[in-house]
């Protein structure tokens, strides 16, 4: 029964962590979609076709477009397995 509560804790601080990477992820993906006036999702449609340049923004704002997904993935793993 304590393991449990405490595999519970240890998961849900895991959660907590999760949702402070996807604040700071999504906030940067705005700044870069403000900075260049694209969505992230037209931003990755072009970059990925090779239609945008070598700038290391674009490398960053496809970077962190990718790792948000993958914070999202494991958050919602995570709220299955809290719940």
């Amino acid at each position: 029964m304590q393991a449990t509560k405490e595999i519970k804790t240890s998961l849900k601080r895991e959660y907590s962590m999760c949702s402070n990477a996807i604040a700071f992820y999504k906030k940067a993906l705005k700044g870069f979609e403000q900075k260049y006036n694209l969505t992230t999702k037209t931003f990755l449609k072009k970059f990925e076709a090779g239609q945008l340049g070598d700038e290391a923004d674009y490398f960053d704002w496809h970077a962190f477009a990718i790792l948000l997904a993958k914070w999202r993935k494991t958050q919602t793993a995570l709220r299955s397995s809290i719940q």
